[in-house]
């Protein structure tokens, strides 16, 4: 009985803002949010799985993610946690790869009709992730301007690498992505 007290408690601690797209798992290009009571922060979250240019099977998921803190009003008849209003504290792009893929490179670049943004390049915000203390990184998270997810919409054409795996989104993808910058607050405003 303590041990599975004790092994609860170390999965809260270890829950949090940034694994709502884990814990909450939805199919592809569906925007999603999860309000993380303890830490009193919203996640919204959109998946995509890229294609290959090449036609090779997809190997990674990119993971379009924002955070909200502080305490959000309840739904009056559901009392879920209301979508968050206002632009997000912080916006990352994370890619990670399908169980079984080895990773060949750490990082994460979208070519936006033949302009390159190396976003775990010199200068750039990024973190490398792994599945635990004992283990290698094998994942990328990087900082998005959202001016950077404002093009991803608009652009004619998307490819890229992400983890050494040639990468290219579709336009359904981009349409996914507007959804998550509908609800995120960073729709690009028509003049």
């Amino acid at each position: 009985m303590m041990l599975a007290l004790a092994l609860s408690s170390l999965i809260l601690l270890v829950q949090g803002p940034g694994a709502g797209w884990v814990m909450a798992p939805a199919p592809p290009r569906e925007v999603r949010r999860l309000y993380w009571e303890l830490q009193e922060t919203t996640e919204v979250w959109v998946r995509l799985t890229p294609g290959d240019p090449n036609g090779a099977p997809p190997l990674l998921s990119l993971v379009f993610q924002s955070f909200f803190p502080g305490r959000q009003p309840r739904e009056p008849y559901s009392l879920l946690p209301q979508w968050p209003r206002g632009a997000p504290a912080r916006l990352v792009v994370r890619a990670e790869p399908f169980p079984a893929t080895a990773v060949r490179d750490l990082s994460l670049r979208f070519v936006l009709d033949d302009y390159t943004f190396d976003l775990t390049g010199p200068g750039n915000r990024y973190t490398l992730l792994s599945c635990g203390d004992d283990c290698a990184p094998n994942a990328v998270e990087a900082e998005l301007d959202p001016t950077l997810l404002r093009a991803l919409i608009a652009a004619r054409t998307i490819s890229g690498e992400a983890l050494g795996f040639p990468i290219q989104l579709m336009p359904a993808d981009q349409l996914a992505l507007g959804d998550f910058a509908a609800r995120v607050g960073l729709a690009a405003t028509k003049k």
